[in-house]
């Protein structure tokens, strides 16, 4: 099966916060900063009623609820954009350019403009599908970004690496 496309900024930006946001060493970080700094504003709230201070009450007791009910948006926002500043310093060279993969049996090839490789398919670590891209983790850290939407037979994709014995994963990324 041969398959030829381009990878865009966004195709990058999607891999990204598709892997950001099934990893549970960020969800947790996210999860602990919004539980410790919710937290805190209600604890100094609670310490400015008890001392009669009702105007600070009601400032860090909105602080709090609006901290509680934002963060979770807000820490998405700030990844994404640290991610977008990543991308364009360290893959802007690769968008447009066009990238070639022939997926075999026994083994990966694929080619662009930077060379090319061929890669085992048992170093395929696992197979993970989104509404837009197939991301092939590739043990050692590494992947393929296969845009959906770019290709003709994502069908025909999806039933080749079922074939080469991989559960292909239908994800969604929560950091929309």
């Amino acid at each position: 099966m041969t398959l030829e496309f381009e990878l865009n900024e966004q195709d990058f930006l999607d891999f990204q916060l598709f892997t950001a946001s099934q990893s549970k060493r960020i969800n947790k970080r996210k999860q602990n900063n919004w539980m410790l700094t919710t937290g805190c504003f209600i604890i100094i709230s609670i310490s400015f009623y008890l001392q009669r201070n009702i105007i600070l009450t009601v400032y860090f007791g909105i602080a709090a609820i609006i901290y509680g009910l934002f963060y979770p948006k807000y820490f998405v926002w700030r990844h994404k954009k640290h991610y977008k500043t990543s991308i364009k310093e360290n893959y802007s060279s690769r968008f447009g350019e066009r990238d070639h993969i022939e997926i075999d049996n026994q083994v990966i090839f694929s080619k662009n403009k930077t060379g090319e490789s061929t890669l085992n398919v048992s170093e395929i670590e696992r197979v993970d599908e989104t509404e837009k891209h197939f991301f092939v983790k590739i043990k050692g850290g590494l992947a393929y970004i296969i845009p959906k939407y770019k290709i003709q037979n994502s069908d025909e994709v999806r039933a080749k690496f079922e074939a080469l014995g991989f559960n292909v994963d239908r994800a969604i990324c929560k950091w929309k």
